[in-house]
């Protein structure tokens, strides 16, 4: 992922020149996004390149997320020699070490080439990071001196690289029980599958066993609206205390985070006695403050499934009070009016009618919260991503645009407004892949801030956090060329999406709703627990 520049002319002839697929962004804040997207698709490292000074720190919020969604980059900045650092020349400033904080290695290149054998050697060090590191964004560096257009193809080689191995790891919590030599057979066992990682950990559960699976893990649970009972439950005063019954005695975990704030909030308030994370690293957050206990999962000993009593039937209190429970959240959530048009209910019918392989891609704030809220036990026809390695609003249509280019497979993004005209950059791009579609949805402002509690003691300071504004993206639609239709009723959101499934080619379909029934419905939701 190149973007154009002086400084960085022979990093961009030598990539040319390569056997690697080259694409060029001029904005580097979206292209280090693209390159996000094309790394989560691909599961392989991706560079991005660009010249030297502020460019290389647009790169920032992008590498961010990466350290934190555990997805690898290569970042190769070009440099000013060092003499010519803080001596008032242009495009200078101290870019070694600048991502240190968010980085998993970090490599500068000797300020002169006669010695070759420098640069293979560093080139040898970032494979073995790369093989051996948790996944995420490495930095390299690279002073040029002028003059820099005086190349040849001479030293460049393409040697066939080497993958990481993301072979899929099976393991059964009966095998867990077995390795750390304990009984979970009366235990009330809880296993969570956070946002996937590089470790492509995969837990069978037993028959007594409840497994949920955030969105971003790709895995599937055992119960249906989980995380909409239980955020249900955080708006109820005593609402969690309700819940007393879920309460795991064992939490296995596997991946990173979770979108679900109501996940988080009952296993903080109701904590199991043991929380044991399937992971090979040592890097572990305690999001749950339950001191997770790390266990490797290849030092564990499969056991024979005769052993683990599988039968594919749930059974056990522990799984009837969750299958009970979540089956009259259900009863009550289905029940509300979804024929009614507001962002909520048309998240659910996009969600509802995805082609089938189709990836999806959600924006941060209130569509991922929808998503995570409606998508029930079986997501295995779609894959989803949402970057939340940091959660931020920028660059979700721009991480869509690079899953979009290297898949035939449509790639569809639900977005707020908010987000959407932030990132307005990822459609600046020569080669915008046809086959990426965007719904949407427009309260024109941040509503996000109207649903939540809190902000509404603000006063008249809110609307610096709501941000309204007037704008509609079918003129943007004209510039860069995509097909666009506009929905303000359920009639038209119908012909819209139909449309917009139907396309061709890149397409907008701008949903626009009003902060008001966004927020009569949404308050409906809240209440669902009773």
């Amino acid at each position: 992922m190149i973007s154009p520049g002086s400084r960085n002319a022979p990093v961009i002839y030598a990539l040319d020149h390569s056997d690697k697929q080259c694409h060029s962004i001029i904005d580097e804040r979206s292209a280090a996004f693209v390159a996000l997207g094309i790394a989560k698709a691909t599961r392989e490292p991706v560079i991005i390149s660009c010249t030297s000074g502020t460019a290389a720190l647009n790169y920032y919020p992008a590498i961010a997320e990466a350290y934190y969604a555990r997805v690898p980059l290569i970042i190769l900045t070009a440099d000013r020699p060092p003499e010519q650092i803080d001596a008032w020349d242009g495009q200078a400033i101290r870019q070694k070490g600048v991502y240190a904080n968010h980085i998993r290695a970090e490599f500068q290149t000797p300020d002169t080439y006669e010695d070759t054998s420098v640069f293979r050697d560093m080139a040898t060090r970032v494979q073995k990071c790369l093989d051996s590191e948790i996944s995420g964004p490495i930095h390299i560096n690279i002073p040029i001196r002028e003059p820099f257009y005086r190349f040849t193809e001479e030293g460049l080689t393409n040697e066939t690289k080497r993958l990481k191995d993301f072979t899929q790891k099976n393991i059964s919590v009966a095998s867990i029980a077995a390795h750390l030599k304990e009984d979970f057979t009366l235990k009330k066992v809880l296993v969570f599958n956070g946002m996937e990682s590089d470790e492509n950990i995969v837990v069978g559960s037993d028959d007594g066993t409840i497994m949920l699976s955030d969105i971003t893990s790709n895995q599937t649970s055992d119960v249906h609206y989980w995380d909409a009972m239980l955020f249900s439950a955080l708006s109820k005063t005593n609402g969690l205390d309700f819940l007393s019954v879920l309460r795991p005695d064992v939490l296995i975990t596997t991946g990173t985070t979770t979108i679900s704030k109501g996940l988080k909030r009952f296993l903080q308030h109701h904590k199991p006695k043991k929380h044991i994370h399937l992971t090979k690293y040592f890097e572990v957050g305690d999001m749950f403050s339950s001191n997770p206990q790390l266990l490797n999962p290849e030092d564990v000993r499969p056991v024979d499934e005769a052993d683990a009593d599988i039968d594919g039937e749930r059974d056990g209190a522990y799984v009837n009070a969750w299958l009970n429970m979540t089956q009259e959240f259900k009863s009550r959530f289905s029940a509300l009016d979804w024929s009614k048009y507001n962002e909520f209910t048309v998240t659910n019918y996009v969600v509802n009618n995805l082609p089938k392989k189709a990836s999806l891609h959600i924006s941060n704030s209130m569509p991922v919260r929808y998503v995570s809220f409606l998508l029930n036990s079986d997501v295995s026809n779609n894959i989803v991503y949402a970057n939340r390695g940091t959660s931020g609003i920028d660059g979700s249509t721009s991480t869509a645009v690079g899953n979009a280019l290297v898949t035939k497979q449509d790639v569809y993004l639900i977005t707020g407004d908010v987000a959407f005209f932030y990132d307005i950059n990822a459609l600046f791009n020569a080669r915008l892949p046809q086959n990426l579609k965007i719904i949407l949805l427009n309260n024109h402002s941040g509503g996000i801030f109207e649903m939540i509690s809190g902000p509404d003691k603000m006063g008249d300071s809110m609307e610096y956090q709501t941000t309204p504004h007037a704008y509609e993206a079918d003129k943007l639609a004209e510039h860069f060329g995509l097909g666009y239709f506009k929905a303000d009723t359920i009639g038209k959101f119908a012909q819209g999406y139909d449309m917009l499934s139907g396309s061709e080619g890149a397409f907008i379909l701008e949903v626009q709703t009003s902060k008001e029934s966004n927020r009569a419905f949404f308050e409906q939701f809240k209440n669902t627990l009773g």
